[in-house]
């Protein structure tokens, strides 16, 4: 039988056959596995991660087929996380996956999903904040942190929170009263450069219309910086200091060819 050493080797090199290990007994747990956390999840599996944990009630669509890993004709209808589990088994057939097929309601769900794991993803969707801020909540008082990659744009913006620094809540300007999250929408403003913000968008969150534009290249570039920035931390490679955490956010834009670090609360 193939073992885990041969399907893993073309990382050697790259990374040590210490850090393999690393990734090897690593636990990673990603919120949604549609529009980017597919591509996550994917990246995960293809790195060689021991334990991966996929949380998604949601089901395949026609409009999802743009962008999301998991979305085939052959899918459409399917619940995305019992999809996503098949195509990682196929993927790493050494990884240990958990699966869940409903919200978690709960802070002792969350807690549940979480445990334990190496690094948290929130690829919960942009409508979803209460679910957003227990997961974030949870993972903080865990001392773990979240990494999370919207697609605003021709490009991807990698955000990370750590558990020391700025919380969810505080860069998204999220109201005091969590009676007010349903209705909530995340500021786009905040996630990509000010100077190639979309006009589209201010529609998006104004309601003018009911869906966020995204595309398909921007969803896999999402999972690839995830994926790496994420296996440099399990690894070591990443040093803490060298962590770029929110207020702090990268994006790449692949129409302006441009990659850049900066803080989008900056001079307020």
């Amino acid at each position: 039988m193939i073992g885990y050493e041969e399907i893993y080797s073309r990382n050697i090199g790259l990374f040590t056959i210490e850090e393999q290990q690393r990734l090897r007994k690593a636990v990673v747990a990603v919120a949604g596995v549609g529009g980017v956390g597919g591509y996550q999840a994917v990246s995960m599996a293809r790195q060689g991660i021991g334990e991966l944990r996929i949380m998604d009630p949601g089901v395949f669509d026609e409009p999802d087929l743009n962008r999301q890993y998991g979305a085939m004709m052959s899918t459409l209808g399917e619940n995305k996380a019992l999809a996503t589990e098949k195509m990682l088994r196929d993927i790493n057939p050494f990884a240990k996956i958990k699966t869940y097929t409903k919200a978690a309601e709960s802070r002792g769900e969350i807690e549940e999903f979480i445990k334990g794991a190496d690094i948290v993803i929130d690829a919960i969707d942009y409508a979803g904040f209460g679910y957003k801020q227990m997961l974030h909540a949870c993972a903080r008082e865990n001392d773990q942190y979240v990494l999370s990659s919207p697609i605003p744009g021709f490009g991807a913006t990698l955000l990370i929170f750590a558990p020391d620094g700025m919380t969810m809540e505080e860069f998204y300007r999220a109201p005091y009263d969590p009676a007010l999250y349903n209705d909530f929408r995340l500021a786009m403003g905040l996630m990509m450069p000010h100077d190639i913000f979309p006009p589209v968008y201010r529609d998006f969150e104004e309601g003018r219309v009911g869906y966020l534009a995204t595309n398909g290249a921007a969803a896999q570039l999402s999972g690839a910086i995830t994926g790496m920035e994420a296996a440099f931390i399990i690894t070591g490679r990443r040093k803490k200091e060298e962590i770029i955490a929110v207020p702090e956010i990268v994006y790449v834009d692949l129409f302006n060819r441009k990659y850049s670090a900066f803080n989008p609360h900056k001079g307020e």
